[in-house]
């Protein structure tokens, strides 16, 4: 079976079948984002640090990139102020920071961790920053302790209105439940995010869950959510949509349509919906630009409660994975981290090209997050970013070289078990 890293990973046969049959009108949509605020309610308070959340701190968005433009909307900030965020991103995270006229301040990664470098965050506050956003790149969680004590002691000198705010961006980890390493999320920041995105943890092909424990800012959120529209039927429908062609595109993915060449069907049929508008890239160049937010549809919710159900399942296989890969890869290949929940498995390689090649020819498609410090955008297009080439040198070099393995539902053990075994024999290593 062919293995995609992104592209609805996690969808199954219950997830096509529900996605059809929303297309066919045969599913009733009503009050199920109701039913998923109280479900995403339900795991959260298993969290012992957030046993007074409110189904109203709960909000829920089209897209990731909107629960981050809508905090950072709700602080009132000045044109220019600063947000400090990792180099070696989405640009869907530094998009919201443009389209609020706010400026990115990058830190560079450790790379190790492919997380901000935290020795390096205290020398980039300055006056002007207002918000950090700290993101757990793979699942690999951040020390948000030592976070929360360099913003706590930059903001003594700081009125009310003026402290820097945490934003906890946990867009590539989804756990099962909220207890034990998994109690740290939420426990430092002022706001906490989910992305339910196509090749995230857990999918409604577009989504996002913000959670605000920032009372100061918690008023204001609640009445311009208040003020958000839903998406239109059309764009709703997008979602089920995409699960149905992604599931054809990967059926005939690897089936030539022209012998003796790379020209596959499948690869045909993206080139055609994509020029037909019916599928779209989730993050590209022109994401810089504002085009509005919304709130989640029901369509989305539909969808996203069917995988809540399985996030276990979805979890546990995800474990089993990365335990595979840990146990049998060479030493200097194995990711150090002691979350075994990662979104996708990174190693650092000197001949990246070659071994997605000779994975791609056991037709494994591995991934390159994130090849550039704001993904995917180009050397040339970095300045609509606001990012400077050569100011995060990690970050930068490790773009160029990281592999990132699946982890997701479609990998069996035998898969994990070639996957290391091309590693093995073939990879050479990148110490940075």
């Amino acid at each position: 079976m062919s293995i995609f890293i992104g592209s609805i990973p996690n969808t199954e046969k219950d997830d096509l079948k529900l996605a059809k049959g929303i297309l066919r009108g045969e599913e009733d949509l009503r009050g199920s984002i109701g039913s998923l605020r109280e479900n995403l309610f339900d795991l959260l308070k298993q969290n012992e640090n957030l046993v007074d959340i409110s189904k109203e701190s709960i909000f829920l968005f089209n897209r990731g990139r909107d629960s981050i433009y809508f905090y950072l909307k709700a602080l009132e900030l000045n044109e220019g102020d600063e947000v400090i965020v990792q180099a070696f991103t989405c640009v869907a995270v530094v998009a919201p920071i443009l389209w609020n006229k706010l400026k990115p301040v990058y830190v560079d990664i450790d790379s190790k961790s492919f997380n901000m470098d935290l020795s390096l965050l205290e020398e980039k506050i300055t006056k002007k920053t207002r918000a950090i956003v700290v993101q757990h790149t793979f699942g690999n969680l951040v020390d948000m302790k030592m976070v929360r004590e360099i913003v706590d002691e930059a903001n003594k000198e700081r009125d009310e209105e003026d402290k820097i705010k945490i934003i906890e961006d946990s867009a590539h980890i989804f756990p099962s439940d909220f207890k034990g390493r998994y109690s740290i999320l939420g426990k430092y920041s002022d706001m906490l995010l989910f992305s339910f995105s196509q090749d995230k943890s857990i999918s409604s092909t577009q989504g996002a869950a913000s959670i605000i424990w920032d009372e100061n800012t918690l008023d204001t959120a609640k009445e311009n959510y208040s003020e958000l529209h839903k998406p239109s039927k059309k764009e709703s429908i997008y979602n089920a949509r995409y699960i149905k062609l992604w599931s054809l595109i990967k059926k005939y993915y690897f089936t030539n349509l022209i012998p003796f060449t790379n020209i596959t069907i499948g690869r045909v049929l993206i080139i055609l919906f994509r020029n037909l508008g019916l599928i779209r890239k989730q993050a590209k160049a022109d994401t810089t630009e504002f085009a509005g937010i919304e709130k989640l549809s029901q369509v989305q919710a539909v969808l996203l409660n069917n995988q809540l159900k399985k996030v276990s399942k979805i979890n546990a296989r995800r474990e089993k994975i990365v335990q595979s890969y840990d146990k049998n890869l060479k030493e200097n290949f194995r990711f150090k981290t002691e979350n075994g929940l990662l979104l996708r498995y990174p190693i650092l390689l000197d001949n990246r090209r070659e071994i997605k090649k000779r994975l791609l020819e056991k037709e494994i498609i591995a991934g390159n997050w994130y090849s550039s410090p704001v993904h995917p955008l180009a050397s040339e297009e970095l300045v609509e970013a606001d990012y400077k080439l050569g100011s995060c040198p990690i970050a930068e070099k490790v773009g160029k070289n990281i592999l990132n393995l699946p982890t997701n539902v479609e990998v069996t053990e035998e898969d994990a078990k070639e996957i290391v075994e091309i590693i093995n024999n073939f990879a050479k290593p990148l110490n940075i």
